[in-house]
């Protein structure tokens, strides 16, 4: 490998670990609220907990960081809080585990990330071109949310297929229903300001998926 592309790689993945400034707010107390400079999210992306989040965001303009762990939530309020991170330039800070609309649209939408040790960022649940035939039963609304979230990852750069593609199942001849995706491969698909992401090697995140509750396929 190429001495430039080997260093561009190592920080990307942030090996030369603690270079990367990564806030340490303490979030433990759960919920949506704010500490200091960070608004900490813990929970499901709803309509509520989303908009408590633009309200600190409206009321604090010195919030620089947010700091997640999320599972998911619904599509539409999720998109709102991806762009107002994105247009605020809030680093997304993911701790533990950033999942499915957390992963699809806030993870990708921040101009910058940090995935802390032993964290995850995991697709699933995207509607792709064909009628997705399942998340919301087909038909028009579907039409309709698959062409909201096209128009959002046309807004960002990102190749949407990311959070539908399912990625093989080792030892099974089916796709994953959550996978993940490492540093070279988010960049195949356009997902750009990864300040620092915990990648130790594609066998320990699937053991950290394991330890999850997860069998997660991965884009390598």
């Amino acid at each position: 490998m190429a001495p430039v592309l080997a260093g561009a790689l190592a920080a990307l993945v942030g090996v030369a670990g603690a270079r990367a400034q990564v806030p340490a707010a303490d979030c433990s107390a759960g919920g949506v609220h704010r500490v200091g400079s960070t608004l900490c999210f813990s929970g499901e992306l709803t309509h509520a907990s989303v908009e408590r989040s633009l309200a600190l965001l409206a009321a604090d303009r010195s919030i620089s960081t947010m700091a997640i762990t999320s599972d998911g939530g619904e599509v539409r309020v999720s998109l709102r809080l991806a762009r107002a991170i994105r247009a605020r330039g809030l680093t997304l800070v993911v701790r533990r585990q950033c999942a499915s609309s957390c992963a699809n649209f806030l993870f990708t939408a921040a101009r910058r990330k940090i995935v802390e040790p032993r964290s995850l960022v995991v697709f699933h649940g995207g509607i792709a071109p064909p009628a997705f035939g399942g998340l919301l039963g087909g038909g028009g609304a579907e039409s309709g949310l698959r062409a909201e979230t096209e128009a959002f990852f046309r807004e960002i750069g990102v190749n949407g297929s990311l959070t539908y593609d399912q990625p093989p199942l080792p030892g099974s001849r089916d796709g994953a229903e959550e996978w993940t995706a490492s540093p070279r491969a988010l960049a195949r698909y356009g997902v750009a300001g990864i300040v620092s992401m915990w990648w130790p090697s594609t066998a320990a995140v699937r053991a950290e998926g394991r330890a999850q509750g997860m069998n997660l396929g991965v884009f390598e």
